[in-house]
């Protein structure tokens, strides 16, 4: 099964091989198999309670997990889901776990200004509302399409009168909203390593060491704008799905050092087993020491490869 890998960019494989020498045939064994499907509750419309009782009477095949609280796996098929009211109604939101957990870290509360900087198609900010419903939710995307797919699901969910949303390249905030957010989700454009599918080459036919780079220079143009409109005592996640270092602690070093004095690296504590320590050296590169309380989500049969950072404005 595992010949089949090749059909992978080899730069990639490379690559992944020196990243993870000990456990690089775990983690292609990822990539050859399709992700469990798995949700979360929205605490908008329904309690775990009720839900339970819901997706029993529908006959949903489900399992809840421990971390996070109100994630379920679902072992029925996608479309037997799909068909429910439950789905329909917004009562779930299909969502990978990974994907969910940089919110959690976020740790949205009530009164607080939050934005969601690149935020379609909503996964992430209405996980934010179901959290926190009074908070102040601004979400910004640029791409037309992906602007109209973030306004459905919002508006699924029944978050349509607690979310600010914007059709604005991310860039722009600085000026928009200057000082202005209590806390900043930056799930930022990246080259979605983390979530390659052999069976889908959409998935994966895209990527090259230039697609790396090009998104390097993205990011970096939204965690400065993103500075500029937190307050002072503001926190920041800082979110992909990919595993390249120049993404990942590159991007945080890079950022570290542009605002050097002015941000604080706060650790990322995550109650499972599939997690990795951040890479202080990569090549010929050597990050900051402070990156040891950043954090690796390693890919296994219902997550995506994922990296978290959380920061802190202190000036």
């Amino acid at each position: 099964m595992k010949d089949i890998a090749h059909k992978l960019p080899n730069n990639f494989l490379q690559k992944l091989h020196k990243l993870y020498p000990s456990r690089y045939e775990e983690i292609i064994d990822t990539f050859l198999q399709k992700k469990i499907t798995t949700f979360r509750i929205n605490y908008l419309k329904t309690d775990l309670v009720t839900l339970r009782e819901k997706l029993s009477r529908k006959r949903i095949r489900f399992k809840e997990l421990d971390y996070p609280t109100g994630a379920f796996l679902c072992y029925s098929p996608l479309r037997q889901l799909q068909n429910t009211d439950i789905y329909q109604d917004g009562l779930i939101y299909v969502q990978n776990v990974s994907s969910m957990i940089p919110v959690l870290i976020l740790s949205p509360a009530n009164n607080e200004k939050i934005l969601d900087l690149c935020a379609a198609p909503g996964a992430k900010t209405t996980q934010i509302v179901s959290l926190a419903p009074q908070a102040q939710v601004t979400a910004i995307e640029k791409a037309r399409v992906r602007f109209y797919k973030l306004l459905t699901n919002i508006k699924v969910q029944g978050a349509g009168n607690l979310v600010k949303v914007y059709l604005l390249d991310g860039i722009w905030v600085r000026k928009k909203f200057p000082e202005y957010f209590d806390k900043i989700l930056v799930d930022a454009p990246c080259s979605t390593e983390g979530r390659f599918y052999i069976n889908n080459p959409r998935t994966y036919k895209y990527w090259k060491d230039k697609k790396v780079k090009e998104m390097v220079h993205k990011q970096k143009k939204l965690l400065a704008a993103a500075f500029f409109a937190l307050k002072e005592g503001g926190e920041l996640i800082y979110s992909t799905c990919t595993f390249s270092p120049e993404e990942n602690e590159g991007v945080i070093d890079w950022f570290l050092n542009k605002f050097k004095d002015k941000l604080q690296i706060l650790p990322v504590e995550i109650p499972l087993d599939n997690i990795s320590p951040a890479f202080l050296r990569w090549q010929d590169k050597r990050y900051s020491k402070d990156l040891k309380g950043v954090c690796r989500v390693l890919p296994n049969e219902f997550m995506e490869g994922f990296f978290i950072a959380r920061l802190r404005k202190t000036l």
